[in-house]
């Protein structure tokens, strides 16, 4: 049989450059830069090399999953929208956009997240010990408490081992504090490979505000991705910037997409 694809996915994924910037030519000087150095970096607050287990995580005694504030995701983010549908997204994030296929970004370690409706409704088992109660429950309290119940065993394992002293220790100690030990580890690479690929969202949101994180279809990259010019799929600019961009980056030989911001996509 041939080959088939859904027109709802695409064959591309696409990182949307400049979106805290204020017009279009700030915008378009963010774009210029990433596509000339051939690095999409991660948030400038984590430094080169950094380790991502030790990075990615931030808790306060507030801090809540639902809210998206208990993670803090040191990478890069694209989305999984085809070209003709990605005028909601542009209103959103920006006008100039960089793809890349999505061959090329798995093997570079890129991964969709796992969406959760916050307002699903869920009769999770009992387990007075988590603090669950039988009881219909929105899923985000669920995550919520599981997130913080999780976070709050691994600090208690370490705070009891390091309270026993090394002199002496029994084969139960020892036991306790390689349990210490493991957990943080586990609860490391469980941050980073699983929990900080999860994504909660109001489903009732209308499907142009920016808190729909579902209409995104979100893949990421932990870290920076570094790459080749040859290795751009596309690139999505405004028209008015098309002459401009070809001037500007003449080394770039590959599929160019126009758009207009005040209306719906168009192919060049």
């Amino acid at each position: 049989m041939g080959s088939f694809q859904q027109r709802y996915v695409s064959g591309e994924l696409t990182h949307f450059a400049g979106r805290h910037s204020q017009t279009l030519e700030e915008q378009y000087q963010v774009f210029l830069q990433i596509v000339r150095s051939g690095q999409l970096r991660r948030d400038p607050k984590y430094a080169p090399g950094e380790s991502q287990i030790s990075g990615i995580t931030h808790f306060g005694a507030q801090a809540r999953f639902s809210q998206r504030r208990t993670f803090d995701f040191p990478g890069v983010c694209f989305c999984d929208i085809p070209l003709a549908d990605l005028e909601i997204h542009v209103h959103k994030y920006s006008c100039f956009g960089i793809a890349f296929t999505r061959d090329f970004l798995v093997q570079k370690g890129a991964s969709p997240v796992f969406y959760i409706a916050s307002d699903s409704r869920i009769d999770p088992a009992v387990c007075k010990a988590l603090g669950i109660e039988k009881q219909p429950c929105r899923r985000s309290d669920l995550f919520d408490l599981l997130v913080s119940e999780f976070n709050g065993l691994q600090n208690r394992l370490a705070f009891r081992a390091g309270a026993v002293p090394q002199e002496g220790c029994t084969g139960a100690v020892k036991d306790l504090k390689e349990a210490a030990t493991q957990m943080a580890q586990l609860q490391g690479y469980l941050t980073e490979y699983v929990f900080s690929y999860c994504v909660p969202f109001e489903s009732a949101l209308n499907d142009a505000d920016s808190e729909h994180y579902y209409m995104e279809r979100e893949w990421r990259i932990l870290g920076d991705l570094v790459f080749d010019i040859a290795d751009v799929e596309r690139l999505i600019v405004p028209r008015q910037f098309g002459r401009r961009m070809r001037e500007d980056m003449p080394e770039f030989h590959g599929q160019l997409h126009f758009l207009d911001p005040r209306s719906p996509s168009a192919p060049r």
